[in-house]
């Protein structure tokens, strides 16, 4: 095993002799420029490995619990280091492969670029990473030019994509390259894991076909319909009411019993089977609930088998539905189906990627619809591993069920609420609620919606809020800093006007595509001037002390924040569109100065406040004034 995985990649570029010159976007070089720079590829990498091989990393013993103090930065690594490097208008194209230039560049994010700006990452204030999926993606039915992450094809494989060319070392060490630099820095990773579904053409079908649902290979697929009648008893399951009711017959019988392994055939990438007089093939997956969701069956991946049942029942849950992949019926979800062998396969999945790797957490793609035993199982082998090991549960609702889990974090719906109608106001009104886990201060995510790409005031204020809530996580989706204003995905709160309009645009969850890097629209100075401001003043961003400040006006109102004899004022005119006069209802006694102004403020008159803008104010006798170096 080697020392060092970053000097082998400084090993393996100094041997290079060629000079291989592109062009990167200005901000890549540490400054905020928004022009494009001609660099050296081999001295730009090589500078920046050795510049992250000078910080010691943290010494300290890893501590449970260190979500609490996480800033993400959630990063899907195909899309995060993407750039056109030759300016030719267009993301890779070459004929031998999609992602490369006509000088064989990975025009893609890989690994390596990725190590470039982990710095520009730090600035940010960040201290951990969120890595969408980055195991092999399957081929057959593949939506886009490169597929989505989601449906892996062999969750021990590394996407050799993610692999950058330019040094001829595998995956798996750019890989472990990325994680041992960001632990020098004092960044934790914390990767995504997927663990209910598998890529339609997963190389695992023809061993354990079983693991799997087949179907008639001519059927016409979609999920089950069901009377309104049924759907409406359906739909009080997960509140412990209502009735588990299965599909149709018609649609029980479109399935078949799984085949043996000899029985399976794989031809132009489709796996197929013939038992008996029937010809099957591998059952796509659709939206789990609810039952009457409108999208169509996801053609790329399909749902593993996690119970079993006796064939010869009338009704031996031989299908793909709502009770059998998501509110399991408590007749199937008996320990004695359990498919133990898929379990432990499962569950020996972190603990490779914690002893080949190390990773430092986990967030698992829909772990609340997974069994509660597996999911219990899936930590505890983690656990045992590394005791601090972060479990994140993509979970909207945040309840005493999922502390008890063992998770550390949820996503939360902040990124939902703050895009309705007086959300922003909601949301800070909310700030004293108890919640059970920490949750992401998000104002988007990979599925959502950009948040307010036109309007860059909302965007600063929602930073600030994500950072004084209590128990909220500040995360930064990659490119909410750019202004980024084309999704990754549609997958969540897009209205049909809006669904049918990206349904023409090359979405990066499916497609090449690249973040606005030359954007001049930014935040950046602002992101690091809140980070700036949470050094000298660590005490106003501990959530304690804090209450509802009010105003007379209900478009102004925020927190004050107290600690032993020192006091912060921060105010949010929750007005986005026009300015609005305020004066406070309470009387301040000590005097205050705007951090992010750099002027002294009077909350004794009437005040002016811009829309969308933001008070950030100190009792004045504590100020130290926040200036930012220059990168």
């Amino acid at each position: 095993m080697r020392s060092s995985y970053l000097e082998n990649i400084l090993e393996t570029l100094a041997q290079k002799k060629e000079i291989i010159s592109f062009f990167v976007p200005g901000i890549w070089l540490n400054c905020e420029n928004n022009s494009r720079v001609k660099i050296n590829y081999h001295d730009f990498l090589t500078d920046r490995i050795l510049e992250i091989l000078k910080f010691p990393g943290t010494k300290s013993k890893k501590i449970s619990g260190w979500t609490n103090d996480a800033v993400i930065y959630n990063l899907f690594p195909r899309l995060f280091s993407a750039y056109d490097h030759d300016q030719d208008g267009k993301i890779g194209d070459s004929p031998t492969d999609l992602t490369l230039n006509a000088d064989g560049i990975r025009e893609t994010g890989t690994f390596i670029k990725t190590i470039a700006l982990l710095p520009y990452i730090k600035k940010l204030g960040v201290n951990t990473i969120h890595l969408l999926p980055i195991t092999e993606i399957g081929i057959n039915g593949r939506k886009g030019d490169l597929g989505s992450p989601y449906a892996i094809k062999d969750p021990y494989k590394i996407d050799p994509l993610l692999a950058d060319p330019i040094v001829d070392i595998s995956p798996e060490d750019q890989y472990k390259a990325l994680i041992q630099a960001a632990h020098l820095l004092d960044i934790k990773v914390v990767q995504e894991f997927i663990f209910r579904t598998a890529a339609i053409d997963s190389d695992i079908i023809r061993e354990k076909p079983e693991w799997f649902y087949w179907i008639d290979e001519n059927m016409k697929y979609g999920p089950p319909k069901f009377p309104k009648h049924e759907l409406e008893l359906i739909l009080e399951v997960p509140k412990g009411k209502g009735k588990f009711i299965p599909p149709n017959r018609m649609y029980r019988n479109s399935f078949g019993i799984p085949p043996a392994p000899s029985e399976i055939k794989k031809n132009n990438g489709k796996y197929t089977a013939i038992k008996g007089d029937r010809r099957l093939k591998v059952a796509s997956a659709f939206a789990d609930w609810p039952p009457d969701d409108l999208q169509p069956p996801w053609s790329d991946v399909t749902y593993l088998r996690l119970y079993n049942y006796d064939y010869q029942k009338d009704n031996n849950f031989n299908y793909i539905a709502y009770n059998t992949i998501r509110f399991y019926d408590p007749e199937l979800a008996r320990e004695a189906h359990a498919n133990h062998e898929l379990w432990n396969y499962i569950t020996d999945i972190i603990p490779y990627y914690q002893k080949t790797f190390g990773i430092d957490g986990a967030m698992i793609d829909m772990g609340h619809a997974l069994p509660s035993k597996l999911k219990g199982e899936i930590i505890n082998k983690a656990r045992d591993i590394d005791p601090s090991f972060a479990f994140w549960d993509e979970n909207f609702d945040n309840k005493e069920a999922t502390k008890k889990d063992g998770y550390n974090a949820v996503i939360g719906d902040t990124w939902y609420k703050i895009s309705k109608r007086n959300g922003f106001r909601k949301i800070i009104m909310s700030a004293r609620e108890k919640n059970p886990l920490p949750f992401f201060g998000a104002a988007e995510t990979h599925n959502s919606p950009r948040y307010s790409y036109n309007k860059i005031e909302k965007k600063k204020s929602a930073w600030i809020l994500f950072n004084i809530l209590p128990n909220a996580i500040p995360f930064i989706h990659n490119g909410f800093e750019l202004n980024e204003q084309l999704p990754v995905n549609t997958g969540l709160n897009f209205s049909k006007k809006e669904i049918e309009y990206f349904s023409t645009q090359r979405l990066a969850l499916f497609y090449k595509n690249s973040l606005n890097w030359d954007t001049s629209l930014h935040i950046i100075s602002f992101i690091r001037k809140i980070e700036a401001i949470k050094t000298k003043y660590p005490w106003i961003f501990k959530g304690n002390s804090l209450s509802i400040l009010k105003t007379d006006n209900v478009k102004v109102l925020g927190f004050l924040i107290k600690d032993k004899n020192k006091s912060s004022v921060v105010l949010f005119n929750t007005n986005f569109y026009r300015k609005e006069r305020f004066r406070l209802k309470q009387n301040l006694k000590a005097s205050f100065y705007d951090l992010l102004k750099e002027q002294h403020i009077d909350f004794n008159n009437f005040i002016d406040l811009k829309f969308g803008d933001t008070i950030f104010a100190i009792s004045k006798r504590k100020v130290i004034v926040v200036r930012l170096l220059k990168w």
